[in-house]
């Protein structure tokens, strides 16, 4: 990472999610193929309703770095990028939790959520906006004049 780059969200976070997402899987599998109260078609429906849910839940978890042209993420395995003209608004509700709204997206991908396990002292994590809102709020890249910065501190 450059030493301009700025952190959205963190990667231990980001792991643990998608680690945690496995581990609830695994067992709502187990727990359908193993119980005999599942049978025949309720089996199928149940198990396809808990992966769409599981699916649609996981799919907006990234994180990445935000550069002078926009947010490079992960949301999956494959990094995409994001440019600051494609952002409608960040949410933050306290300094380790951000929402990125988009202004296009397909169904379930209007917006990107990053979060890190970073902690303070409870009156910073609750006033002080994420590092990369701070610098938004300095940089002023191109292409990100339009965007709606949304939190308790602002």
């Amino acid at each position: 990472m450059d030493s301009r780059d700025i952190p959205v969200g963190s990667l231990a976070f980001w792991l643990a999610w998608k680690l945690s997402v496995i581990l609830v899987l695994g067992v709502v599998l187990l727990i359908v193929f193993t119980s005999p109260d599942f049978r025949g078609p309720v089996k199928l429906v149940f198990l396809l309703i808990v992966v769409g849910i599981m699916a649609v839940s996981d799919d907006e978890f990234v994180y990445g770095r935000a550069t002078e042209s926009g947010i490079h993420f992960r949301r999956y395995i494959k990094m995409h990028f994001l440019p600051w003209s494609e952002i409608r608004s960040i949410t933050w509700s306290a300094s380790d939790r951000l929402q990125i709204r988009l202004k296009g997206g397909k169904l379930f991908r209007k917006m990107l959520s990053a979060q890190s396990f970073r902690s303070s002292s409870s009156s910073e994590w609750l006033s002080t906006p994420p590092e990369v809102v701070r610098w938004l709020l300095v940089a002023k890249p191109f292409g990100a004049e339009g965007i709606e910065l949304i939190g308790p501190g602002l």
